[in-house]
């Protein structure tokens, strides 16, 4: 395969935020409203989200659907996409 010099390579590094972007830090606030409560964990560095557990012991049926308990209250930050499901 012949080598075409007109294509040019992406740069492999990513472009650093300068000081004078602006840098926008959402939080994730959250409450725990009980003892039973257990606030959201990441599975892994990687993870794009946050895992959320159950407050209590729940059984639910093959393909049944069922509220769970998290015991936990959540504000989230404007522009943030949150989805549970």
């Amino acid at each position: 395969m012949a080598e075409n010099s007109d294509l040019l390579e992406p740069s492999p590094k990513i472009p650093k935020l300068s000081e004078e972007e602006p840098r926008s830090l959402n939080f994730l606030k959250v409450k725990k409203l009980s003892t039973n409560a257990i606030l959201p964990s990441r599975g892994s560095s990687l993870s794009a989200g946050y895992d959320l557990s159950s407050a209590a012991e729940v059984k639910v049926p093959a393909r049944g659907k069922a509220l769970i308990p998290t015991d936990l209250s959540i504000a989230i930050p404007e522009d943030t996409y949150a989805r549970i499901g």
